[in-house]
């Protein structure tokens, strides 16, 4: 593990200076980033802002297991996400937390997992079934409907149908753009709010609550 002051430093001008490529989509400017300084960088923003980035599987374990109790959820999740899918596991910290992993416990079981991965090979069977031999195919759409194939029947077993996986999806990924507007574009937070956008996407989302 490198120390803090050993890990290379973009600075804020260089983001400054790619910002508009960023705000339209910001892996190259990252990907472009890991293949000059490494697995591991951080990014300056203002004066004390500093965001790591990493790819390295060491860093990872560092932050989510051997060390984790030194770290904390950023705002990004606990508020920003928190607001589209309320607070879970992957968005609370603390006590509430503690709750949240001990009543999804049940759910790690083996039996349970043996479905669930029953659940997965079914659904990879389907996808694969609809892809064309020896054409060219997009694979993100692929990858994303079963990707929201398992994840809704996971959750609803055999209890959702296509129509459900399809209106979930739709929910899901509408508040999804919405949440990537507010982090690329902070500055037009008084229109998000003002128009009445980030309104009314919590209310559609929270259709998928009840879904």
């Amino acid at each position: 593990m490198n120390k803090s002051k050993d890990i290379p430093t973009v600075l804020l001008s260089q983001f400054i200076k790619h910002a508009l490529e960023i705000l339209k989509n910001p892996l190259p400017f990252h990907l472009n980033n890991f293949e000059k300084l490494g697995d591991t960088f951080r990014l300056k923003l203002g004066l004390k802002t500093r965001i790591f980035f990493s790819r390295d599987a060491a860093f990872a374990e560092y932050v989510l297991q051997k060390n984790q109790k030194n770290y904390t959820k950023s705002k990004i999740q606990t508020e920003d996400l928190a607001k589209y899918v309320g607070k879970g596991l992957l968005t609370s910290e603390g006590e509430h937390w503690r709750k949240q992993r001990k009543f999804i416990q049940p759910a790690f079981h083996k039996k349970q997992l043996e479905q669930l991965l029953d659940t997965v090979k079914n659904a990879i069977l389907k996808e694969y079934e609809r892809i064309e031999p020896d054409v060219a195919v997009n694979i993100f759409p692929i990858l994303n409907d079963l990707l929201f194939q398992t994840v809704v029947k996971s959750l609803f077993s055999s209890a959702a149908n296509q129509e459900d996986i399809n209106q979930f999806r739709y929910i899901a990924e509408a508040g999804q753009r919405m949440m990537v507007e507010e982090l690329r574009q902070p500055y037009l937070g008084w229109w998000f709010i003002a128009s009445g956008k980030i309104e009314k996407h919590i209310a559609f989302t929270e259709e998928a609550v009840l879904f």
